[in-house]
């Protein structure tokens, strides 16, 4: 018996937030090492304000801050024109979610993939629109909130408990703020 059925129509949209994702989930190294290099470049910039080249430098460096999503954008925008371009229909899906697995059916054929025991989930997403549930580095499921409805907390919960992993959220400096503000007020009282 099913606890989750949903119904995922992808769109152009739907893959640029799932290479959003997931470069959030499995690229750390890349953008820890954007940020320092950054902020390396910042420095320099600043100490050599004086020559023209000082402040191009700044500028590239605010480039490379800002645009850690480019290459994940790049590679949405090419799936999404080759798909236009075939002349097809972005892919539509219906997951199952069972007590052992999630079972993956392609529409409108029902085409059944290979079925994704919770244990091999590598990553779990979430953002104000989408759960997201990777197979691997390299491709992953989504689904939609509003497929939920109510049910979205119990579906966080079910997955959280079957994978043994928690929810990534596309973390934004408000969001970890409000975070950080929450734990402070449950946490213990400091003397």
């Amino acid at each position: 018996m099913p606890r989750f059925e949903i119904n995922m129509q992808h769109s152009e949209e739907s893959f640029t937030a799932l290479a959003h994702m997931q470069y959030n989930l499995f690229c750390g190294r890349n953008r820890l090492a954007r940020t320092v290099i950054s902020a390396l470049l910042i420095c320099f910039g600043a100490a050599n304000m004086d020559a023209w080249w000082g402040l191009l430098i700044i500028a590239y460096a605010g480039y490379l801050l800002t645009s850690r999503y480019s290459s994940a954008n790049r590679t949405a925008r090419k799936l999404a024109e080759s798909i236009k371009a075939a002349n097809m229909d972005f892919p539509r899906s219906r997951y199952i979610f069972e007590e052992k697995a999630m079972r993956v059916l392609s529409l409108p054929e029902e085409e059944e993939l290979t079925p994704l025991a919770y244990s091999e989930v590598r990553g779990l997403g979430e953002d104000l629109t989408y759960f997201y549930i990777f197979r691997s580095e390299q491709g992953g499921y989504m689904v939609s909130k509003d497929a939920l409805g109510d049910r979205y907390k119990e579906f966080r919960h079910f997955m959280e408990e079957k994978t043994g992993r928690r929810f990534m959220s596309r973390s934004t400096p408000f969001r970890s703020f409000q975070a950080w503000l929450r734990s402070r007020e449950n946490g213990p009282e400091h003397l």
